[in-house]
């Protein structure tokens, strides 16, 4: 890990102060830990191991969907657009599971 041995500082007022140790302690980090996060990354996510289990949940039921209509297109050697559009449907479904679930929280939902 490379050395910090820039030194910056930085000036709040009361209130923008309390705002930044709110987050930091929400998230449980450091004040300065999350302000550099912040300041390089532009983003901080988190997520809670009951939303990893749901989101894992939701996968699977999707993917046993995919892996019927699969079975099927073997079974009869043919692909009708109905599976296709199964297929797809399931497809976006898991793509807005995991987008949603990899979105950063808002500022607004940390407070």
């Amino acid at each position: 890990m490379e050395k910090r041995n820039i030194e910056k500082h930085i000036k709040f007022n009361q209130r923008e102060y309390n705002a930044v140790c709110q987050k930091s302690a929400y998230l449980k980090m450091r004040v300065g830990t999350y302000l550099r996060t912040i300041a390089v990354q532009g983003e901080i996510k988190v997520y809670s191991y009951k939303e990893i289990d749901s989101v894992k949940r939701a996968l699977n039921k999707i993917g046993v969907n995919i892996n019927q209509i699969v079975t099927v297109i073997n079974n009869t050697g043919s692909v009708y657009q109905k599976d296709m559009e199964d297929l797809q449907s399931e497809f976006n479904q898991m793509k807005i599971i995991v987008e949603n679930w990899l979105s950063p929280l808002t500022p607004e939902e940390i407070l």
